[in-house]
């Protein structure tokens, strides 16, 4: 092995599923000096190998205990459900940890890795691709800079019919953790709105459609103060896929797969549309972008993008949901138990 080579940070990637396939390996691909410092891990080897000589990385290995004491950070892309266990025992052993999102199913989670970060001196990083969309940035600027003034309200309003390549079935019923469209999309959404807003607001509604296991259909009300916030979400049906932040001096619509533009329209009622200058504008750039900064940040020369303690408000309103989940009215459904046979 070159001296280059024995330099590069020496990282396993935990979970060989569709968004290790589509969304780390091409970013990890990206810098080819690194490949040789890469293990691919997963329970399911013959898909390791696989992947593994799809993006010519040398290494592979069905569990990741056997390689924490050579690893310095490591990729946390396995099922929702397991993001806590195995990160928190990478923390221990003093392994930097880069976990998708949800960090964990409820505060407490979060704050045991929290914990375990700051013991350790490991950093905690989470991919919360979202807030690194360039609109979503500048809303966040323009909320902080004063411009909409107090706000007032916030829609987002986000769904398509699931279509998501998983290489597992751990997104629905018993295999997961029977918890669905609010903890996987959700995560992402939740999480936007409590940053925009700088706190955790109060839970004031939430419904859903399951009858036990995964929900598909999920409807919550938020309020923080004096702004009230309402997130649509579904794995359905297609919604209208936009969002709207108003406060008292505007306010700024957008649409969610609209990276790099919105609409500002001001009090007397004039609108105008703002375009970012950001380079980052693809999915591709997203995940290039968070993987670029988890290298640095094994290298010591940078800070986390989105650190672990940032999403506890998010994950403590997505708890909360599903600690007083409701089910929808569902007429069509419950009138067999009135109908009469014969």
């Amino acid at each position: 092995m070159s001296q280059k080579q024995a330099q590069q940070p020496r990282i396993g990637l935990i979970g060989c599923g569709a968004i290790a396939e589509s969304f780390h390996l091409p970013a990890l691909g990206r810098h080819s000096e690194i490949l040789s410092s890469v293990t691919l891990v997963d329970p399911d080897l013959d898909r390791a190998k696989a992947l593994a000589g799809r993006f010519g990385v040398e290494s592979t290995c069905g569990d990741y205990r056997e390689l924490l004491g050579a690893l310095d950070g490591v990729i946390v892309a396995v099922p929702a459900h397991l993001h806590l266990p195995i990160s928190l025992e990478c923390m221990r052993a003093g392994v930097h940890v880069l976990c998708e999102k949800p960090l964990a199913e409820n505060p407490d989670g979060v704050r045991e890795l929290v914990a375990a970060a700051e013991e350790s001196g490991a950093a905690l990083l989470v991919n919360q691709t979202r807030r690194l969309f360039p609109a979503h940035q500048q809303v966040k600027e323009r909320i902080d800079a004063g411009e909409l003034g107090p706000l007032r309200r916030i829609t987002y309003a986000m769904g398509e019919p699931f279509d998501w390549p998983a290489a597992t079935g751990g997104y629905f019923g018993a295999r997961g953790s029977c918890k669905g469209v609010l903890l996987d999309l959700g995560a992402h959404i939740v999480d936007l709105v409590c940053w925009w807003l700088g706190r955790e607001p109060e839970l004031v509604d939430y419904h859903d459609d399951s009858f036990g296991g995964t929900e598909a259909v999920a409807h919550l009300d938020l309020r923080a103060g004096d702004c009230t916030a309402s997130i649509r979400l579904s794995w359905l049906s297609k919604l209208g896929n936009t969002y709207c932040v108003e406060g008292e001096r505007g306010r700024i619509e957008g649409g969610a797969y609209e990276w790099g533009v919105m609409t500002f329209t001001d009090a007397s009622g004039h609108s105008r549309k703002i375009r970012t200058t950001a380079t980052h504008q693809t999915f591709d750039d997203f995940s290039a972008r968070l993987i670029d900064n988890f290298l640095d940040v094994l290298r010591g020369t940078a800070a986390p993008l989105v650190q672990g303690h940032e999403v506890l408000d998010s994950i403590g309103v997505i708890d909360a949901c599903y600690r007083s989940r409701k089910r929808f009215d569902m007429p069509w459904h419950d009138a067999w138990k009135t109908a009469r046979v014969g």
